[in-house]
């Protein structure tokens, strides 16, 4: 079922039978992409109903577990991985959507990355957008949150292969914890682009919006993913491009003796780098080492002259040296 040119992507939908159901497969049956399967959980067990008639001659497989029996979310997460057929994998929670191009925009994007992800449209209970969510993700930032929701994420089956599973200690956040394990093992590429919809005021996880906001749930299981991947953590944030990450947003914060370490410790790592120049400079400006910021803000305009915001730091940090002599 796969060919160099259009491999085949498993679509997973852990399913509680709920309402919202058909609308998801519907939206995986209506992919441009040609070779799509959707393979479907019943994390309720043999209780599910039917599927509905598949459309646009796609594979629709019903998935029971054996024993039958109630699953929790990672443990028919797990199931759903052992069921694909797909070279390529991506969940869909059953009460989100895919847009009709989502895998053949990721696919098209992907090259020789294992991680492909976008961004997602936002929705209320009406069907409102009320925003979008994914960004351009540094390692870091996966100490505090996902980059993106489980839809908008596609990846090759060679992780799975590698030994990527869900975490049956997580019964939420297990997402959050499984896109850290495969983020450990392959870069992730980020397509800017809105690909799929993550209806934020459905389902119960309280991870979402509204009626489905639980932040007491959010900050324990949080720092339980925090305690559990402290060491992944602590070996990606020693990267410069996370360093200025967390440098700038202790500047923002006022800390200013540890963004003065973070950011001497990047510069040091890519003594070249005009940001790294530039926000070295502000910390050492705010550290009082005004001699200091200059030969490093003006290290950084000589290497982008035609950057506005590099004379202006410039010029505030030689009104700063007048106002000091």
């Amino acid at each position: 079922m796969t060919s160099e040119n259009t491999p085949l992507v498993s679509i997973l939908i852990r399913s509680m039978d709920r309402p919202t159901l058909d609308r998801a497969i519907a939206s995986a049956v209506t992919q441009t992409w040609p070779n799509v399967e959707i393979v479907v959980v019943a994390a309720c067990g043999s209780a599910h109903r039917a599927l509905p008639t598949p459309q646009n001659g796609r594979d629709v497989r019903l998935i029971v577990p054996n024993p039958d029996r109630n699953l929790p979310r990672p443990e028919a997460a797990n199931l759903a991985l052992e069921s694909a057929r797909g070279e390529w994998l991506n969940f869909l929670d059953d009460d989100d959507e895919l847009l009709p191009a989502h895998v053949e925009t990721l696919m098209n994007a992907r090259d020789d990355a294992r991680v492909v992800y976008s961004r997602a449209m936002v929705r209320d209970k009406s069907g409102e957008t009320t925003g979008f969510c994914g960004v351009p993700s540094l390692l870091s930032r996966f100490r505090y949150d996902t980059p993106t929701v489980p839809n908008a994420m596609m990846f090759h089956r060679s992780l799975v292969d590698e030994g990527a599973r869900f975490d049956p200690a997580f019964t939420i956040y297990e997402d959050h914890d499984f896109f850290i394990n495969l983020a450990a093992r392959a870069p992730m590429r980020f397509v800017d682009e809105a690909t799929c919809v993550w209806n934020a005021h459905d389902g119960e996880s309280g991870l979402g919006h509204g009626p489905n906001n639980g932040v007491s749930r959010r900050g324990e299981l949080s720092e339980r993913v925090r305690t559990k991947w402290s060491a992944q953590f602590d070996a990606w944030d020693s990267t410069p491009g996370s360093l200025m990450f967390a440098g700038q947003a202790l500047l923002k914060n006022g800390d200013i003796a540890a963004a003065h370490d973070c950011l001497e410790r990047a510069l040091r790592q890519t003594p070249n780098d005009v940001n790294a120049l530039n926000l070295c400079g502000m910390a050492n400006l705010h550290s009082g080492n005004i001699e200091r910021a200059e030969q490093l803000v003006s290290a950084a305009l000589q290497r982008a002259p035609a950057n506005t915001a590099l004379r202006d730091n410039l010029a505030l940090i030689r009104e700063r040296r007048a106002k000091t002599t």
